[in-house]
């Protein structure tokens, strides 16, 4: 249900066009493919964490708007969180070619407002991992949108004793 709702959420985001009589400048949104981030190799309950996602623009004329997404238990694991992620963009829909340059990489903190890892840390001891996706395309065959998976444990990994030296 979950996953349904962040799939409807994203086909209305890149649906939404302002309407205009005269063609006047309007606002439609897409995402932007996520290529890579900056998560840690483990999650601990009393840490907080600037997690940073890189991703491309479509092109030049489109502004980076915002990351969205979702927190929710796997269906299969209930000690697995998972975090869909997507980075929106917008982009004036009556501009047909982008004379526009520019750096199509960027890289941004993913940590805004009150999408944070709070759920993660105020439910101590419930997740042994984060399972974080983040769109970075959609198949074409299939028309369902790809992620770039990882899967973080959530507390410090316990030492692994040392081999004795021969």
């Amino acid at each position: 249900m979950k996953k349904t709702s962040l799939i409807l959420f994203l086909a209305l985001a890149v649906s939404l066009i302002s309407c205009n009589d005269d063609d006047g400048p309007s606002i439609a949104y897409q995402y932007a493919k996520i290529t890579g981030h900056n998560l840690p190799a483990f999650i601990e309950y009393s840490e907080t964490y600037d997690l940073k996602a890189t991703f491309e623009l479509p092109d030049a004329c489109h502004k980076f708007v915002d990351f969205n997404g979702q927190f929710y238990e796997m269906e299969d694991a209930e000690d697995t969180l998972v975090v869909d992620i997507v980075a929106l963009t917008s982009y004036d829909p009556n501009v047909t070619e982008c004379n526009e340059e520019g750096d199509l990489t960027q890289t941004k903190s993913i940590l805004q407002n009150d999408f944070n890892l709070s759920k993660i840390t105020s439910n101590e001891d419930r997740y042994k991992s984060v399972r974080f996706r983040f769109v970075n395309g959609i198949n074409s065959a299939t028309n369902k949108y790809e992620f770039l998976t990882v899967d973080v444990p959530v507390g410090e990994p316990e030492a692994t004793p040392e081999e004795p030296a021969e």
